[in-house]
């Protein structure tokens, strides 16, 4: 079995897209899960909410999401199931971003914690990205050296 170390160190970043200012959480130094060759397919979680005028989500809003989005991302992780590398916020969603080594084993996660909810307004798309070009790329982006 290969052991890594997960980073528990983020920066914050901010962005425009079509749609308003982006917030970005991103996790530094989580290549550490890419070393292994286990986390091979990148998912979102994408949650859409009403948000206020400027496309933030509203006080409530935050707090449910990120109470829901914190108990799913804690399970993922204990598990070793996935690990999260990125929350963008803005634009009326906000979208999580994990690698995961086995969709099949994170579906099946997502559907125990949420089954027990309330239907909540979120989609989930994966894509294989076995070299995490797509991390690697919101690094370089906010100018972080990995």
């Amino acid at each position: 079995k290969y052991t890594y170390m997960l980073s528990n160190d983020w920066f914050a970043g901010e962005s425009e897209s079509d749609k308003g200012r982006i917030i970005t959480r991103g996790r530094m130094f989580a290549e550490n899960g890419n070393t292994s060759g286990l986390f091979r397919t990148r998912v979102e979680i994408q949650w859409k909410y009403k948000g206020e005028t400027d496309g933030m989500p509203s006080a409530d809003e935050t707090e449910v999401i990120d109470r829901i989005m914190n108990l799913l991302t804690e399970a993922l992780e204990r598990s070793k199931i996935a690990i999260l590398t990125a929350i963008h916020i803005g634009g009326k969603q906000a979208l999580y971003v994990y690698y995961t080594q086995e969709l099949q084993a994170l579906s099946g996660k997502v559907n125990e914690l949420l089954g027990k909810l309330p239907s909540l307004p979120i989609q989930i798309g994966a894509t294989g990205d076995p070299d995490w070009t797509d991390y690697k790329q919101m690094l370089k982006k906010f100018g972080i050296n990995h």
